[in-house]
């Protein structure tokens, strides 16, 4: 990945007048890409929810 096509926050920090635009650890959410200090429960200052194991599997159908 070149250097202008790399993931960065877009969170806008009001008091700076600035997106964060830092590249470590971010990830996508619905507000956008957001780095481990600007997700949504980092704004609220609630505790990252740990990640599951994934779809359910599927259920098999009665025969």
């Amino acid at each position: 990945m070149n250097e202008s096509a790399r993931a960065e926050c877009r969170h806008w920090i009001g008091a700076e007048n600035r997106y964060c635009k830092e590249a470590d650890g971010v990830r996508r959410y619905l507000p956008g890409l957001r780095c481990p200090e600007h997700t949504p429960n980092a704004l609220k200052g609630l505790p990252e929810i740990p990640p599951g194991p994934g779809w359910p599997t599927r259920r098999k159908e009665a025969s």
